[in-house]
């Protein structure tokens, strides 16, 4: 079996996952980021608590509902460029990348049955800044910056790589090459902005249509995250397209994500309204099966998301 195959969200589990947390981290815990690096809390005592806390409430929430988890998230920034910019040498960037596979394979095994399966990935961002977007790598430079981390997380046992928040067409081309020469499943979740295009104006089905050209169809599945259902709802247009979307994972509320990181505090809108509006997606794209969330989200929105994503899945599956 192909190792795409093997994904549980890719044999009809239920699946959710979490990201994002950064904001959680810094208005909740209290937390300074610098450059919005997620991963270094895992040398702070206080920092892997807290990391644990949260994580673990998304874990059993979704649990509660019948749904597996994609265990994720701290990768985010832990690539070469913002690695060097809050002083990690080569090395030291190395052994945390692994040391967070080994943070989430944890979970994995406390949490695992048969009916809940347990993955986990590695989270790759931008080489750059993904919402303010200044010069974006061409596919090349993609593909040889990201192979580093990729092949980090091939050699923790990592299970699938979600590269996410992505704007550039060429960016996510280079990152999904570099996990197709590494053969480990990846997952290339866009950032729209409001109106569901990329930042360059480029609509979803162009950016899928392109990527998939370019490396024959090298991800597993598509996604969007990081931004709210009713801003990436628009850009769902209809066609053959969208049976390469594999997942959603939305904001807690329609905000500039900018905006979001400068308030101060953290916005978490409906968690019901959220659930409700997700279980509609659930209605129309029945081949979707990641459903997770962003910025401002935690286990009271993965609780309302699988539970009424799951009660339509089995409303449909018993007409």
């Amino acid at each position: 079996m192909a190792a795409n195959e093997m994904l549980p969200q890719l044999q009809g589990r239920n699946m959710t996952c979490g990201g994002g947390f950064e904001t959680w981290l810094q208005y909740v815990d209290g937390f300074t980021l610098r450059h919005f690096c997620a991963f270094e809390l895992l040398n702070d005592k206080r920092g892997v608590s807290c990391l644990t806390d949260y994580h673990r409430k998304l874990v059993e929430a979704a649990l509660e509902n019948g749904f597996g988890v994609i265990n994720e998230g701290l990768h985010y920034r832990a690539s070469r460029d913002w690695g060097e910019l809050i002083g990690f040498s080569k090395e030291a960037l190395e052994e945390i990348n692994i040391r967070g596979i080994e943070f989430y394979k944890d979970f994995a095994k406390e949490y695992e049955s048969p009916e809940t399966p347990m993955i986990v990935g590695g989270v790759i961002g931008p080489r750059g800044d993904a919402y303010n977007v200044g010069r974006t790598p061409d596919a090349v430079e993609a593909e040889e910056y990201h192979s580093e981390q990729i092949l980090t997380f091939k050699k923790a046992g990592a299970d699938v790589v979600t590269a996410a928040t992505f704007s550039s067409i060429e960016e996510a081309t280079g990152i999904a090459r570099a996990a197709k020469s590494a053969d480990i499943p990846v997952v290339i979740s866009f950032f729209v902005a409001r109106g569901g295009k990329l930042k360059g104006g480029e609509t979803l089905e162009q950016a899928i249509t392109a990527v998939d050209a370019a490396t024959e169809f090298a991800p597993a599945y598509y996604m969007i995250n990081c931004t709210h259902p009713t801003e990436f709802t628009p850009g769902l247009t209809d066609g053959n397209w969208t049976r390469r979307l594999g997942g959603f994972m939305p904001n807690a509320v329609a905000m500039e994500t900018l905006d979001l990181c400068k308030l101060g505090h953290l916005e978490d809108g409906d968690p019901e309204e959220l659930g409700g509006q997700m279980a509609y997606l659930a209605r129309r794209f029945l081949h979707v099966n990641v459903w997770g969330g962003c910025c401002g989200t935690d286990g009271r929105h993965i609780g309302q998301i699988t539970r009424q994503v799951g009660e339509v899945r089995r409303e449909m599956a018993a007409e």
